[in-house]
Parts: C-alpha cells; sequence; structure tokens
C-alpha cells in the first residue's frame, strides 16, 4: 500500500528544476526522479533510485514507457518502495509528451488523482532562461558550472515564438492544478533558498530536512555582454509585455 505524498515538479529547461531535484533527493524521506519522460534514446531515473540505472537504455522499457505511460509510472515511480519515503516524485516538463503515443495520458493522470501534489517551477526572465538553454545545449553540459564565455545571437522570430510559447503553458498548468500547486520563483529560490525549501517541505508533509544541495549556480555575465543582438531585440521587445527581459539590473 502507498501511504506516501506524490508530487511533480512541473516546469522547463533552465528554471532551476535540477537545483530543486538535488535538495530534496539530500531528504531522508523525499525521493525525486529525473525526467524519466524526457530523453528520446534513454530513461533518466536519477543515480538516487535504487533499482535501475541512473541512465537506462533498455530498449523495451523504453517503448513500455512510450506507449504505456501511465502503466510505466505506477510500476516505475509511483510503486512501493523498500525504504519508507514520506514523498515520492518526478520532475516533467511541458515538452515531456513528446515521445508518447497518447500525448495526453499522463496530464489526464495527474489531473484525475488530485491527491498528487504538483510544485511549478518558473522563471521570471525568459530571455535568460532561453540564453541558459541555448549555452547548456552549445557546450553539452546541464548540470554543471559553465564557465559562461558562450556568446550567441537570438533572432527575434525565435525569441517570439519562446516567450509565448513557454508563458502559455505557465498559465494553462496554473490553471489545470489550481488548488494543489505551489509555486518556485527562481529568482526567489537562488536569493532565499532556505526560505523556499521550508516551505516545500511543509507543501510536501516532511519534516524539515534538507540540508544540502551539489549543483552549482552559475556565475552569469549581464545579457548584453553575451547576447551579441541584445540591443536589437530589446528595441524590438521594447512596448510588448516582454521588455522587462531586458532590464540588465
Amino acid at each position: 500500500m502507498i501511504d506516501y505524498q506524490k508530487y511533480v515538479i512541473i516546469g522547463t529547461a533552465r528554471t532551476g528544476t535540477t537545483m530543486l531535484w538535488s535538495y530534496l533527493n539530500s531528504h531522508p524521506e523525499i525521493l525525486c526522479l529525473r525526467g524519466v519522460f524526457g530523453a528520446t534514446q534513454k530513461i533518466n531515473f536519477g543515480k538516487y533510485y535504487d533499482s535501475l540505472p541512473d541512465e537506462c537504455f533498455d530498449v523495451k522499457l523504453i517503448n513500455q514507457r512510450n506507449t504505456q505511460p501511465v502503466e510505466f509510472l505506477e510500476k516505475y515511480v509511483f510503486k512501493n518502495y523498500q525504504r519508507d519515503y514520506k514523498a515520492v516524485g518526478l520532475k516533467y516538463f511541458y515538452d515531456h509528451d513528446k515521445h508518447l503515443d497518447d500525448k495526453n495520458s499522463l496530464i489526464n493522470y495527474f489531473i484525475k488523482n488530485k491527491d498528487i501534489k504538483i510544485i511549478h517551477v518558473k522563471r521570471t526572465n525568459l530571455l535568460k532562461t532561453l540564453y541558459s538553454y541555448k549555452r547548456a545545449l552549445n557546450n553539452k553540459n546541464w548540470h554543471g558550472q559553465e564557465m559562461n564565455e558562450f556568446k550567441i545571437e537570438l533572432s527575434i522570430n525565435e525569441c517570439e515564438i519562446y516567450f509565448n510559447e513557454i508563458t502559455k503553458q505557465q498559465q494553462q498548468f496554473d490553471a489545470l492544478f489550481k488548488g494543489r500547486i505551489f509555486q518556485v520563483n527562481y529568482e526567489k529560490f537562488i536569493s532565499k533558498t532556505s526560505e523556499i525549501l521550508d516551505d516545500v517541505q511543509t507543501f510536501l508533509g516532511v519534516s524539515n530536512q534538507i540540508q544540502q544541495n551539489e549543483i552549482k549556480q552559475n556565475v552569469n555575465r549581464p545579457l548584453n555582454q553575451v547576447i551579441l543582438n541584445f540591443e536589437k531585440l530589446k528595441k524590438h521587445f521594447n512596448n510588448t509585455v516582454y521588455s522587462q527581459y531586458f532590464n540588465l539590473k
């Protein structure tokens, strides 16, 4: 019989979800899996999962995840564990349905099972999120500390699509899980880490024991130094709802 609190961390890449994942797994009563639905050729269970390898490449298991995602979730995530966890969850990004035969199956499952709590992680500045994503993609470094020498030119169209899509998804997920959702703002998480973690632990119904995090935060340079066409983008988005992303303060 499952008697732990089920939860899902929802968000997108480069918003602090991996840092939160690391903090949660430092708690003896919490298990947080990686984005098991995220990668195409593997299943990222995460090193804290003790039944299967951190990165599982079993073709049959990947196929089961893609064709029977709910059954996979209940068999490998929301299952009975030998360890006495008080809360068990996983990371699930907005686009983690891309491998699934039935794109709506997991979200419908999360909606139907109202005992599942939702932690929604957001980053206020989506331009910083997009730049960070591009840097990690280029450097093939998603979890280590970056040296921040990467520079790029971003097109207006790419920025518009990204800003619009992420904003839309944030609003959709907030509406879907209204009443059982805890909001984690990346910027506040960085500046008031202990306060946010206390609130997360209370939300999950566990004792206050989180102590450490193995993920190092990047020391970022100002966007106008790393985005080559920053001023052009700033001029285009002036007098729009996205103008705030170009404030360098």
